[in-house]
């Protein structure tokens, strides 16, 4: 079976109540992460939606030599939400027609 990664992307400046309004939409609980590569984000906790890793974070990050963007392709999604593994990735979209502020930027298939 292959393994499908979509992205979303939201455009505003600040999230606001996104990850509520997705929380609920998507049925999973975030959990507050923080790295030195993505900077603060949120995870899906345990197995969200049969399988999978969830991940919001900002489309901005930085290192030592500044800011770039996570995915420079898509430089008006300031958010991204990462879909990653999770089995039923098209119900996962359809879903999130209730949220239509994310807007669908690209899946990859992995045989």
């Amino acid at each position: 079976m292959p393994a499908i990664y979509d992205v979303y992307g939201f455009g505003a400046d600040d999230l606001g109540g996104e990850p509520d309004g997705l929380a609920e939409v998507l049925g999973v609980v975030w959990e507050p992460h923080d790295s030195d590569y993505l900077g603060p984000h949120l995870v899906a906790s345990g197995q969200p939606l049969g399988g999978g890793r969830l991940v919001l974070q900002s489309n901005d990050l930085h290192d030592s030599d500044g800011g770039y963007l996570q995915l420079p392709d898509f430089p008006l999604a300031r958010f991204l939400l990462f879909v990653n593994k999770v089995p039923d990735a098209d119900g996962v979209r359809a879903r999130l027609t209730a949220r239509p502020q994310w807007k669908f930027l690209q899946r990859r298939v992995l045989d």
